[in-house]
């Protein structure tokens, strides 16, 4: 009997320890923070983190189990959300809500993981030399009551287990961003909008890809022309002048677009050197740009790699195009002001989304 008592005796002293070592000297909250330097502007970052459905391709649960189940609510930034269920018991179920949302800066999240735990979330980007600076923070607090002291030694076990997740997940997230084009479109600012087909009359115009002389040249011939041929066809402009662009080739520096306008009036009956047709019609991306040939291009490579870091396609048959509400003058430096639209993919299905992405890796 006595034994018992003593027994007895030795577990009440090692548990009032234990029970003292994690009341008084064990923290009662888990921080851990772990960060990465991506080699890409921070808009591209924040695009793969600010919107869930993207995200899920670099959480290290979706890692774990592409396989798994997801349901998505809200659209990107604060109010959205995702659930998961999946059979790996690592991953098991759970949902993520953004909370807080400051753009191109910080990504606030509540982690739900069943009923284990719940976790916050933060994500700043800080711009740096040559890339961005990506910090992921996670904390818990133990509650009150008997769970406190369990909770605090179980902090302790947590503690190594989340440095290794949040490794993982910026180590996929490093990846992805960086298979982006190098390009930053902080600030472009486009707009989407569904836009219907319109009759067009135009002139095919081959010319070079960046000498803007020779472009301007080729342009003036051909709406010489099309000025000609809409007045003897009793055709008038319904709208600003447009551009079509059919092709670019980089490699020999050329470009095929078509030039001209909407119209109204009836249907010519001899169309010598003119073509009438539609212009693009559906969902479009578009941006307006005031200033040189240089910066319309520039925002032709934002607009690009906007699409590419949102997951937004593209249609594979989808041609660019133009309106044109200022022309450039390189005699009084008069500047462009265009309006850039790119045809989208409706509600875009995963293989037209995968040839997408292909596409901008390594561009």
């Amino acid at each position: 009997m006595r034994w018992f008592l003593g027994l007895l005796l030795v577990i009440a002293l090692v548990g009032g320890a234990l029970y003292g070592v994690g009341r008084f000297l064990l923290p009662n909250d888990l921080e851990v923070t772990r960060t990465v330097a991506i080699e890409r502007p921070r808009a591209s970052v924040f695009a793969l983190v600010n919107d869930l459905r993207i995200a899920k391709e670099w959480s290290p649960f979706y890692a774990r189990d592409p396989d798994a189940d997801y349901s998505f609510s809200g659209e990107p930034g604060q109010g959205q959300s995702m659930r998961w269920v999946s059979t790996v018991r690592e991953v098991g179920r759970g949902r993520l809500s953004i909370i807080d949302s400051i753009e191109y800066e910080q990504v606030e999240a509540i982690l739900e993981i069943g009923d284990r735990a719940t976790l916050n979330s933060r994500i700043e980007l800080r711009p740096m030399t040559g890339g961005t600076s990506v910090g992921w923070t996670v904390t818990a607090g133990c509650g009150e009551g008997w769970i406190n002291v369990p909770c605090r030694y179980m902090n302790l076990v947590l503690r190594g287990m989340i440095q290794r997740e949040l490794d993982s997940g910026l180590s996929r997230l490093k990846t992805l961003t960086e298979q982006l084009p190098n390009v930053d479109f902080e600030g472009l600012n486009p707009r989407f909008d569904s836009y219907p087909a319109q009759s067009f009359v135009y002139i095919n115009v081959d010319t070079s890809l960046t000498d803007q002389s020779e472009i301007a040249r080729a342009e003036n011939i051909a709406l010489q022309q099309l000025q000609t041929f809409m007045s003897d066809s009793n055709l008038t402009p319904a709208g600003p002048l447009m551009r079509v662009r059919v092709s670019v080739d980089r490699t020999s520096n050329r470009m095929v677009f078509h030039v001209g306008y909407p119209y109204q009036g009836g249907t010519p009956t001899s169309r010598v050197g003119a073509q009438l047709g539609q212009t693009p019609t559906g969902q479009m991306m578009h941006v307006l740009v005031e200033g040189s040939p240089a910066q319309v291009e520039a925002a032709y490579r934002q607009m690009y790699t906007y699409l590419c870091a949102h997951r937004a396609a593209t249609r594979d048959d989808g041609l660019v195009w133009e309106v044109v509400h200022r022309r450039w003058s390189a005699e009084n430096a008069t500047p462009t002001r265009i309006e850039i639209l790119i045809p989208l993919v409706p509600d875009a299905d995963q293989a037209a989304l995968d040839r997408f992405i292909n596409r901008c890796k390594g561009t």
